[in-house]
């Protein structure tokens, strides 16, 4: 799903102060025939919770609030995130969860057996420790089946991209060894910022601004870049990193040094059925491209670079608000 970054002659960014960050690709080989529904986030999603709440909870507590484990147990960090207790008793503040399945909507729905399906995680600070159980979960999971067939599969391979985003990827398990070799997240690394910038929103992004979702002739840059610098502030909170640079109070200031134009914009409609609520829920975003031009640009490529992989706005972790940038010479000329 990556687009090519074609840059300009610029100073290149220093590393940026961030959790560790791990893009995981995990193909995911049919044993059966699989039919997946028209946004397959949400099952991928589901399917891994079940997954890994069964191999990972030892208490079996119906719920995850009072169990003495919460703060420890690796299913309720990374699907049950705990509220952290805040120094200078300021109460407790809600952290994000961890990890984003970063979907391609372009894939098949249904697999026949034998064909492999690729599915790409991304883990942030402590989560990336965690990738032997997730790996061992999704084991779990595809005995079980996923879509309307209950179509099994297996994971037939793990890979990790050494420096997010360069395509340079390696497996980290292979299913005929059965073991995990780890991978070493790399620095934080953005390549030198372009003068305008090219946005691809690939899955719906939901942004809301005074309680209303935003849509297509309603998008601004301020709304893109607090959205933005919200996300990546709440992230570095998993390690209590000082991401002074995505500090939400600046976005304003940086919003109205950028320009921000829809090449093609429109609001797609996604209903998804929510097994724990036993209910219908409207999860619909923004897909479509959008062109950033002007002075603040440079300031904020930093963020744009990094917001590819952690995903924005609402249901990151369904794999919602999903994007990839890269120049937009149109607006240069």
């Amino acid at each position: 799903m990556s687009v090519p970054i074609a840059l300009v002659s610029a100073p290149a960014p220093s590393a940026l102060i961030f959790p560790q960050l791990a893009r995981l690709r995990l193909t995911l080989r049919a044993e059966e025939v699989i039919r997946l529904p028209a946004y397959a986030g949400s099952a991928w999603r589901g399917l891994l919770g079940h997954g890994l709440r069964s191999t990972a909870c030892v208490t079996r507590q119906p719920t995850c609030e009072g169990c003495l484990l919460q703060q420890s147990c690796v299913y309720s960090t990374l699907f049950e995130t705990p509220a952290t207790p805040q120094s200078g008793g300021r109460g407790a503040r809600t952290l994000p969860h961890p990890f984003v399945l970063d979907i391609d909507p372009t894939l098949p729905r249904t697999l026949a057996p034998g064909m492999d399906y690729p599915l790409a995680i991304h883990l942030f600070g402590a989560a990336v420790g965690q990738a032997p159980y997730l790996i061992h979960a999704f084991n779990v999971a595809g005995r079980r089946g996923i879509g309307k067939t209950r179509g099994r599969f297996s994971v037939a391979r793990v890979e990790h991209e050494r420096t997010p985003g360069n395509g340079d990827w390696q497996a980290v398990y292979e299913q005929r060894s059965g073991t995990y070799t780890g991978c070493a997240p790399a620095p934080l690394l953005p390549p030198s910022a372009p003068a305008a910038v090219r946005l691809r929103l690939i899955t719906p992004l939901r942004l809301k601004r005074d309680g209303h979702f935003v849509g297509a002739r309603e998008l601004t840059a301020a709304d893109l870049v607090k959205t933005l610098y919200r996300r990546l502030r709440a992230l570095g909170e998993l390690q209590d990193r000082n991401c002074d640079a995505f500090d939400p109070r600046n976005a304003g200031a940086v919003a109205e040094r950028v320009q921000l134009h829809a090449d093609w914009l429109r609001w797609y409609e996604w209903t998804r059925y929510s097994s724990r609520q036993d209910t219908l829920m409207q999860f619909g975003g923004l897909i479509g491209e959008l062109s950033l031009a002007g002075p603040g640009v440079a300031e904020l490529w930093p963020a744009l670079w990094l917001g590819q992989w952690t995903h924005i706005g609402k249901g990151t972790a369904f794999g919602l608000g999903g994007y990839r940038v890269g120049e937009d010479q149109a607006m240069q000329a």
